[in-house]
């Protein structure tokens, strides 16, 4: 296999971008969960979490790994509507931020979810 030195540093710029661009929005959107979705690329949730437990506290990298993994799963829904689209529409382009669309709505869902979830298992705590 023969590296391109173009394309790699390519991917490099735009990885880095990728991730100083989560950083930042994890940095200026006051929704820890919500900024935690961007965190669903996973070298990012990674080094997302470890800062926010670092420089932060436990607290809030568990917010993070909670809007992680609603992104991480709207990931799935992303795919699945990408492979839908591209399968019925022939365009790519337009199937992709379908499909992108539907990774950002999803998210939000599953955060709602899993913080009802974890909010109910509080509660039953608290009565027990």
């Amino acid at each position: 296999m023969e590296i391109n030195l173009r394309d790699l540093t390519l991917r490099f710029i735009l990885g880095g971008m990728s991730v100083a661009a989560c950083f930042v929005l994890m940095e200026i959107l006051p929704w820890k969960a919500f900024a935690g979705i961007f965190a669903a690329f996973p070298a990012v949730m990674v080094a997302a979490v470890i800062m926010a437990g670092h420089f932060g506290n436990s607290e809030l990298a568990a917010e993070i790994a909670l809007g992680a993994s609603a992104g991480m799963m709207g990931c799935t829904v992303c795919v699945l509507t990408a492979i839908f689209c591209m399968q019925r529409l022939n365009n790519w382009g337009f199937s992709l931020a379908l499909a992108l669309g539907a990774w950002f709505l999803s998210s939000l869902v599953f955060i709602r979810l899993m913080q009802g979830l974890l909010e109910k298992r509080r509660i039953e705590r608290i009565r027990a």
